[in-house]
């Protein structure tokens, strides 16, 4: 997928890096700890198995702190599983959409 992988790599060069840091840095110094306890809504928290900012035993902390939370890991993915795995991230998601369906076993 050269030319598709080419467009993503595009638009992150693009970007103005102190823009991007400052980003970076608000997202690290966030605590959503108290909030996250209060999500009332079916969640599902969906890591990388080689997400290097975003490692799989932080989303499942994450995931823990959510009532009821679904936590999956896509392997041979990374930081943006919607590029790099587009299809076991749709899968993931279409699983999790039937298991809200009335009667449907949950996990969690």
């Amino acid at each position: 997928r050269p030319a598709e992988l080419d467009g993503y790599r595009n638009m992150m060069t693009r970007q103005a890096l102190a823009g991007y840091i400052g980003t970076c840095v608000a997202v690290r110094d966030a605590d959503f700890t108290d909030a996250a306890r209060r999500i009332a809504v079916p969640t599902l928290c969906v890591a990388g198995d080689q997400d290097g900012s975003t490692p799989p035993d932080l989303v499942r902390s994450l995931a823990e702190l959510i009532p009821a939370a679904r936590f999956e890991i896509i392997r041979d993915a990374g930081h943006i599983p919607c590029v790099e795995q587009p299809e076991a991230l749709v899968a993931l998601i279409r699983s999790f959409i039937a298991s809200l369906a009335p009667g449907a076993e949950t996990h969690g």
